[in-house]
């Protein structure tokens, strides 16, 4: 049978396990947060990298191409013909401009397509994570309103330490020693897996980047081919009247 003696010294015992429980869990609670920070920028830094290649590079190689096939009908409408034959001619180069456009814009609303059927599996994605922090949430409140009932009743005296035994004790004892246990290797877990998560958001970091100097580098190729287009808007201009 246990002796109030024995149990002390468990008591202590599990006071260090509890202690270093402690450091594991809050260190892990540290590390989840600044986890969440990374990804937060990081998913800031995709939307930034979105609205720059959707809103900006896209928008601008588009009325690019738009500016390209005007001054293309422009020019194919300012050919002088002389006959049937060259009249023809001009008309079918007229038809294939206007299928080269119409078929390039069906192939974007492909491409268009394709990113917003991933965005629907994205935002699916989204609503379960809002479930899953909902769910978390309802759990934190369910135990606080335990660990409240659990405080009034030792206010009313529900707790009658005159009740207790060393056999009880140590019973305690002995189920507090094995969910110390039991927490300690679910904090050491949760840390091994927050380091590999680290990992790969440091990775997605590095092509968050990636692509973001490679959309600024497209846009200076969009913006050349801007410039390009005017130069020939002027040309065109001319063509249709001196």
């Amino acid at each position: 049978m246990a002796t109030s003696k024995q149990n002390k010294t468990k008591i202590q015992k599990n006071r260090r396990a509890i202690f270093e429980v402690e450091a594991a869990v809050t260190s892990n609670r540290a590390k989840a947060y600044a986890s969440r920070s990374i990804v937060e920028e990081n998913r800031a830094g995709i939307l930034k990298n979105y609205t720059a290649a959707f809103m900006g590079n896209r928008q601008l190689a588009n009325q690019n191409t738009d500016d390209v096939f005007r001054n293309r009908k422009a020019i194919l409408a300012t050919l002088e013909t002389d006959n049937d034959v060259q009249t023809n001619y001009r008309e079918s180069l007229i038809n294939e401009a206007n299928l080269d456009f119409l078929e390039h814009r069906s192939n974007l609303n492909s491409a268009v397509l394709s990113v917003n059927e991933k965005m629907v599996l994205v935002n699916e994605m989204l609503i379960d994570i809002n479930s899953t922090i909902m769910k978390a949430n309802e759990s934190i409140v369910k135990f606080n309103d335990g660990q409240i009932a659990q405080n009034s009743k030792i206010l009313d005296g529900g707790l009658a330490s005159k009740k207790a035994t060393p056999a009880k004790n140590a019973e305690r004892i002995k189920k507090n020693a094995a969910r110390a246990k039991s927490i300690k290797a679910n904090a050491v877990a949760n840390s091994k897996k927050m380091d590999a998560m680290t990992k790969s958001m440091q990775a997605n970091r590095a092509k968050i980047e990636k692509n973001a100097a490679e959309i600024m580098k497209r846009r200076e190729g969009i913006l050349k081919n801007a410039a390009n287009i005017a130069k020939n808007q002027a040309r065109v201009a001319k063509q249709i009247s001196p």
